[in-house]
């Protein structure tokens, strides 16, 4: 492991790994790096409590279901499921929830170029509008995200599109024969009642509070 080299005091580390000193930095630089390292350092401290939050609950939940199976003489074992706890006065509920982890084979990129293939071959029969229409679902169902990949729910959504052609037929059915399990995912979702019977998700995701 390379040794940490000490930023002496008054100099600071820029992005092209050398040092600078204060003077010779900006007050827009300074503050801009100030505000960005104070929301990282909370971001951080977030993410570390989310971390033992999870792991907890995994944990109290499975003690949970071990003595609810001693009751009845069971040593529960094998794969674990979803689980749904709710507090004694029906207010929140916690549940724990396995879900499958999807992922592509190289046949998605046979199902790419036989999708285009319609697209195209239909330029000639139907209305503007319509193709640009098509052309446009198409485009956005194989844009990759932000990760390089190829978003699973804009494919599952082109698929539901029901297109009576044989060639739309056996592409669709190449997405879908792409489409592999690779393992799964467990997660903790926290609900708050809302009304008499229904429940809102209590957000833990900061894109979506």
């Amino acid at each position: 492991m390379a040794e940490q080299i000490q930023v002496p005091e008054g100099w600071l580390r820029n992005a092209a790994g050398g040092l600078q000193h204060e003077s010779e930095i900006r007050e827009q630089d300074k503050m801009r790096d100030m505000v960005v390292m104070g929301i990282v350092k909370d971001a951080v401290r977030l993410h570390e409590e989310l971390k033992a939050l999870k792991k907890r609950a995994l944990e109290e939940i499975d003690d949970l279901v071990t003595i609810a199976g001693e009751k009845f003489d069971m040593k529960l074992g094998g794969p674990k499921g979803n689980v749904s706890l709710i507090s004694f006065d029906g207010r929140y509920k916690v549940k724990r929830v396995y879900s499958n982890v999807q992922t592509f084979t190289e046949e998605m990129e046979v199902a790419k170029v036989k999708v285009f293939e319609c697209i195209s071959r239909w330029g000639k029969t139907v209305s503007e509008d319509a193709h640009r229409h098509l052309f446009t679902l198409a485009t956005n169902a194989f844009r990759l995200t932000r990760q390089g990949e190829i978003s699973l729910s804009r494919v599952q959504e082109m698929t539901r599109v029901d297109i009576d052609d044989e060639d739309w037929k056996k592409a669709m059915e190449a997405v879908k024969d792409s489409i592999i399990v690779n393992g799964k995912a467990v997660y903790i979702q926290v609900q708050e009642r809302v009304g008499e019977k229904a429940y809102r998700t209590i957000l833990l995701d900061i894109a979506g509070v």
